[in-house]
């Protein structure tokens, strides 16, 4: 069990505080203090009130921010700053992930796991866990050709910088967008979502100094079979490929039992599932590589 606090009340509060019971209820956590700017009454919901100074002196495992959602990277920046750890502060939004655990959701983000995708599925899962990017590849996309070569020489390809290779027309933003490739191996970086190559580098070399090499997850998504096989015979631990087709293979998730996939296409129907539009696996189970992820039968 898992003291928590909680500081600022807000909309993310009052969404959640079904779930936050629940979790009391369950035994995984206990809520040992609300931390509210105007102090004026001493209980809320069963919790005691105290200053958000009060709190931020307390001996609790994991603080909670509550209030808007769209600002919890400033007061999680604002915390930091005075000394509080980054990796014991949550947004409250975290209890809205389906089957939510908190203590498999502390598993997680214990392990700081790095994901590798050739599309946005990993950009998406990291918003929904409400965590950085531990990852270079956010922001962008890489051809299902390019991404397998990629991962089968993995350890020495990453380590190349990006060098310019030209712009390309975005239809749906209506711009242009940089494309990069990975030193002389020939591997094409789609930077759809930027929109110069310099703000692109700075970002991927930022990002890809948090890689956690002991904390790989690998995804991609593709429609070619071949690829597939290549793709299942890749040395990675944890590992996941959606298709569009049945198979045997292991690593593959076969999402031919949704009937908008037709009309979405693989990489936006995976895509769905990452950013939470469609229900298909847990994500704290299939990121802690717990066999029973799925949540069809």
């Amino acid at each position: 069990m898992y003291n928590i606090a909680i500081i600022y009340m807000g909309a993310s509060y009052e969404q959640q505080l079904n779930m936050i019971k629940a979790q009391e209820m369950l035994g995984k956590i206990t809520v040992i203090g609300i931390g509210c700017q105007d102090v004026r009454a001493g209980y809320i919901d069963g919790y005691p009130i105290y200053s958000v100074e009060k709190v931020l002196g307390m001996q609790w495992d994991y603080l909670l921010i509550g209030g808007q959602k769209e600002n919890f990277s400033q007061i999680k920046q604002l915390l930091v700053s005075v000394g509080v750890d980054k990796n014991k502060i949550f947004s409250l939004e975290i209890f809205s992930l389906p089957l939510f655990d908190f203590e498999r959701y502390v598993q997680v983000m214990e392990k700081r796991i790095t994901i590798i995708s050739n599309h946005c599925w990993g950009g998406y899962t990291y918003h929904s866990l409400k965590q950085e990017f531990l990852s270079p590849f956010i922001n962008m996309f890489v051809t299902q050709e390019d991404y397998i070569f990629l991962l089968e020489h993995f350890d020495e390809y990453i380590e190349e910088d990006i060098i310019y290779l030209k712009d390309a027309y975005e239809a749906n933003l209506k711009r242009n967008f940089p494309i990069g490739v990975l030193g002389e191996s020939g591997i094409k970086l789609w930077f759809n979502h930027y929109k110069t190559f310099e703000e692109a580098r700075q970002k991927w070399q930022q990002r890809k100094k948090r890689i956690n090499r002991d904390a790989l997850f690998i995804e991609m998504q593709t429609d070619n079979e071949k690829i597939l096989e290549r793709f299942e015979a890749l040395p990675f631990k944890h590992k996941i490929a959606f298709v569009p087709f049945e198979t045997p293979l292991k690593s593959a998730i076969s999402l031919n039992c949704f009937s908008e996939l037709e009309k979405k296409g693989i990489g936006n129907m995976a895509n769905s599932l990452a950013s939470g539009l469609t229900g298909y696996y847990n994500l704290l189970k299939l990121l802690n590589g717990e066999e029973d992820f799925c949540r069809l039968n």
